[in-house]
């Protein structure tokens, strides 16, 4: 039997490599002649640089860069040649900070704007810039200005490297460093949100940001009143499309100021690991992540890797620490929904016992889901 391993990180308890390799140890204890391939995947979001430098035999570099709350801190980023790959949450993440922290007013991207230009400076002709997990909510304004952009208030002087400074914007001075000129820039994202509106960047992730609700709609229309501006000092219009709501605006920017294009970070992930092939010469599919439910067909990796296994009528088994909204997963055809999280434990327990609650799971129910599928070729 051929296994695909094919799972997404387990949020602070197993990063996508772990969790492959755990289950992979758990099958061959069932079957020591099974022929597994792993293929830790992402969407975007959190560990989806180190899969793609991984899957290229690229590396990491060290730099310094300002982080979420204005501080100096050192990240990583991923050098392939002239391909640099670099991710949001490193310098801008929400799990950067402690719930008392999470406020996107004080929050910047500032540094992921020096994190561009030091890849440019290395050398790197494409940037993958990876949106998912941001703290922020700044429209990228941030990452604008250390790149050159000039945002001003009606005195005349720059605004705030944050949300706070959306309202005050009067006026945009589109300049941007030299470096970024015969530079290609892909934004990798994790959702496909618009910028603006009921569904878009400030609405809907804004709360787990620190946004309160009573603020929800006037900082709506900051946003909405400095995509307006910015499209008609730059002769486009952006704001409506999908992806430009990425990491609290970020996608926005990315399109409207740096001539960059938006992707779905599985389509990136899975171009790059040869998934399809993988999926094709396999029996069994394995998918998981943290969290399985309804939204996982909105860009998440599972759904991604759910319809490449469709295409080929593989059977789907889907692992989470906790899975929600399963007869809407049924009816999308993930074909068995294992959660591994022992209900009657605390949440902090099932987090660091992940790897053993994957395997006994997948271990009890492995023969009976085999012998089922059996029974269906």
């Amino acid at each position: 039997m051929k296994y695909a391993l094919a799972l997404d990180s387990f949020k602070e308890s197993m990063t996508a490599n772990e969790a492959c390799l755990a289950l992979q140890k758990c099958i061959l204890d069932v079957h020591n002649d099974a022929q597994i391939k792993r293929i830790p995947l992402a969407d975007g979001g959190e560990g989806t640089m180190n899969t793609l430098v991984d899957a290229l035999n690229g590396k990491l570099i060290s730099i310094k860069v300002t982080d979420v709350l204005g501080d100096t801190m050192s990240v990583h980023i991923g050098i392939c040649g002239e391909l640099g790959i670099i991710e949001c949450a490193t310098m801008c993440g929400l799990e950067l900070l402690n719930d008392h922290q999470k406020n996107p007013y004080f929050t910047t991207t500032y540094g992921l704007g020096e994190a561009i230009i030091k890849a440019c400076e290395a050398g790197c002709k494409t940037l993958l810039i990876c949106l998912g997990g941001s703290a922020t909510n700044d429209g990228g304004i941030g990452m604008l200005n250390a790149l050159g952009v000039e945002f001003l208030d009606a005195t005349g002087l720059p605004v705030e490297n944050t949300m706070a400074g959306l309202k005050n914007i009067h006026t945009i001075l589109p300049r941007l460093n030299p470096l970024l000129k015969h530079v290609h820039i892909i934004g990798v994202c994790d959702v496909k949100n618009k910028l603006c509106g009921k569904n878009g960047a400030t609405y809907i992730y804004g709360p787990q940001k620190g946004v309160q609700s009573c603020d929800l709609e006037i900082i709506d229309q900051c946003m909405n009143n400095y995509a307006s501006l910015s499209d008609k000092l730059l002769g486009h219009c952006y704001k409506d499309e999908e992806g430009t709501g990425a990491a609290g605006g970020l996608g926005y920017a990315i399109k409207a100021y740096l001539s960059g294009e938006l992707k779905v970070g599985f389509d990136v992930v899975s171009e790059t690991t040869h998934l399809d092939s993988y999926i094709k010469d396999s029996d069994i599919i394995f998918v998981g992540e943290g969290k399985i439910d309804k939204q996982t067909q909105f860009g998440k990796t599972p759904y991604g890797v759910l319809k490449l296994a469709q295409k080929y009528h593989k059977p789907v088994i889907a692992v989470a620490g906790l899975i929600e909204d399963s007869n809407i997963l049924q009816e999308l055809g993930f074909n068995y929904l294992l959660q591994i999280s022992d209900p009657e434990k605390p949440l902090e327990y099932n987090l660091t016992h992940g790897k053993e609650n994957l395997q006994l799971t997948v271990k009890k129910e492995l023969e009976r889901i085999e012998n089922e599928i059996q029974c269906r070729l």
